[in-house]
């Protein structure tokens, strides 16, 4: 018995690091492809998904119990029970809204993101305002995911993208891929996503411009019902880490995390109040040279 035990738990592993292989793989392949222009666009794709998440400092890769899993990590799909939706409204540094919706249920999900901005001043070559401007950013996601062996996931989610601007505008699609681990006691998992493989947006003006590919891992860490500790590390243009923690008493949630991005050091804190079926949550962020941000969710599961 125990030695089938340990073939079981091998096979786990080694298919695993296969799944993960395979993930970075796509991922070395898109960077590959990418043609010379190296900034990429959408950058709104990396806001975020849910004040849960942010709240603990973005770290949210191998946590798969909520709806946000269809943007931190679609191999998550897998495992949620019953329904969940999500949703997400910020003020972006006082400058521009942002909105977030998700939905997910056993093995498949669906979100969209909007970001919008109004009264941008336009200013000439003296720097007079001649005007004002707007502009809008709204993406449209699908996703899938299902368990291939015990305990280990696939994902993948596809996103269309499009971009209102006051002289152009564009569109286009890429997607994710992510693959989850749970460990038998269901108390340590780990996760790795490949974000925005492929694709560009296309402007109707002929201009084109490559999504901005990035590659996470993860860990999550449960020592109890209550408690529970997330890290990531993510590589886009550079290497960022982000740290977060939460713990439960009854209704109410208290969360801290914190994210390094080269030079700059930002600090989470959040909190959440839940009854049976509903929940809000509440997250701030710091920020070195931008306003602090404020971002509250509402989430119902049925």
């Amino acid at each position: 018995m125990k030695a089938k035990e340990d073939q079981l738990m091998q096979r786990k592993i080694s298919a695993f690091l296969l799944a993960v292989t395979l993930v970075l793989a796509m991922s070395a392949a898109a960077f590959a492809a990418e043609d010379a222009d190296p900034i990429g666009t959408a950058a709104m794709l990396d806001i975020g998904m849910g004040a849960r998440a942010m709240g603990m400092g973005g770290a949210h890769i191998a946590v798969a119990d909520d709806a946000a899993v269809i943007y931190y990590n679609p191999a998550g799909l897998a495992r949620i029970e019953g329904r969940s939706v999500t949703s997400l409204y910020t003020s972006l540094h006082g400058a521009a809204g942002y909105m977030a919706l998700g939905y997910a249920q056993k093995n498949v999900g669906g979100g969209f993101l909007r970001l919008n901005a109004s009264g941008i001043e336009e200013t000439d070559e003296f720097a007079n305002v001649i005007g004002t401007f707007g502009m809008s950013d709204f993406t449209a996601m699908a996703g899938y995911g299902r368990e291939v062996v015990p305990g280990l996931s696939l994902g993948g989610t596809v996103k269309l993208y499009s971009q209102s601007l006051p002289d152009v505008s564009g569109k286009g699609v890429t997607g994710d891929v992510g693959v989850l681990y749970v460990m038998d006691d269901a108390k340590l998992s780990f996760g790795a996503v490949a974000r925005n493989l492929m694709g560009k947006v296309r402007y109707d003006n002929i201009a084109e411009d490559a999504f901005e590919r990035a590659f996470g891992v993860g860990a999550a860490y449960r020592p109890s019902d209550s408690l529970l500790f997330a890290a990531d590390a993510v590589f886009e243009d550079g290497l960022a880490a982000r740290v977060g923690a939460e713990y439960r008493v009854k209704q109410f949630a208290l969360r801290a995390g914190g994210v390094l991005d080269g030079d700059e050091t930002s600090l989470t804190a959040g909190a959440g109040f839940a009854m049976e079926g509903f929940s809000v949550d509440y997250a701030y962020q710091t920020h070195s040279v931008l306003p602090d941000s404020h971002r509250v969710s509402l989430n119902v599961r049925f």
